[in-house]
């Protein structure tokens, strides 16, 4: 699981504020469903395989590090919908189905838009 976060070993992750380690988690899952979905197109199924892999470990990421006691509703549901990504994404993948992850992919990106109007203001 610790594979998500280690994409990003070129940051200082001690001092990037915790929103921000979310957003580039959420920019990487964008990224890696993107290559996964060219490489299942091409039938390259090896490469999309390892993409996915990646994908499914940001998300589980993500939710270990939901906060139950701070946000129960939020964190449920963010639970919820994590489950359902990680499932359909493995679901791509093993069915070799690009179309899949369309849905996976909107939803990441929505998700992606959320963190970065909410905490890059400047981004809007």
């Amino acid at each position: 699981m610790q594979r998500g976060i280690a994409e990003y070993q070129a940051v200082n992750l001690g001092s990037a504020p915790k929103e921000e380690l979310v957003i580039m988690l959420y920019e990487a899952a964008v990224r890696y469903q993107i290559y996964a979905r060219t490489a299942l197109t091409r039938g390259q199924q090896g490469d999309a395989r390892n993409h996915l892999r990646r994908v499914r470990d940001i998300f589980g990421e993500l939710m270990i590090a939901l906060d139950h006691t701070v946000a129960p509703e939020l964190s449920g549901n963010l639970a919820r919908l994590y489950t359902w990504l990680i499932a359909e994404i493995g679901r791509a993948g093993s069915e070799g189905s690009a179309g899949r992850l369309d849905d996976t992919l909107a939803v990441t990106q929505n998700l992606l838009d959320g963190w970065v109007q909410a905490f890059r203001p400047d981004a809007r």
